[in-house]
């Protein structure tokens, strides 16, 4: 299973801004991560929606963490950012030709793998993995 950019640099988004009291900005964070400026606006705004991360305007403002990172479970946050977790064409949104369905063990294995694989990232938090990640200078 592969993850999408979006799941990969959220994740670092919130390992970072988890790393500091300090509010951050897009431009801090495209800098420090190496990320686009347009990936990391994008990024931000989703996180914001989700409410993991508050984001205020003017002086003073920036971005910061709203979750308690002992809250944030990892598979969660991936799960909020992959349009398709499908990891065989049967499990992906739309028409699907396969000789063996509609009787095929193989798609309920490969269903569970991918469930099996959200579940283990669950059991992890965002204060676990910080505990665990080396800090950033910013």
């Amino acid at each position: 299973m592969r993850l999408s950019q979006a799941s990969d640099f959220a994740l670092r988004i919130l390992i970072f801004l988890g790393q500091t009291k300090e509010p951050q900005t897009v431009d801090l964070l495209t800098e420090a991560l190496h990320l686009s400026k347009s990936h990391v606006m994008k990024l931000v705004a989703q996180l914001a929606k989700l409410e993991l991360i508050e984001t205020t305007r003017g002086r003073g403002g920036g971005i910061r963490l709203r979750a308690d990172p002992k809250t944030i479970r990892l598979g969660d946050v991936v799960r909020s950012f992959e349009n398709d977790l499908g990891v065989v064409a049967c499990l992906k949104d739309g028409p699907v030709t396969c000789v063996f369905l509609p009787r095929c063990a193989l798609k309920n294995a490969m269903a569970g793998a991918a469930d099996a694989f959200l579940d283990h990232l669950n059991r992890q938090t965002l204060d676990d993995i910080l505990l665990g990640t080396q800090v950033v200078e910013a």
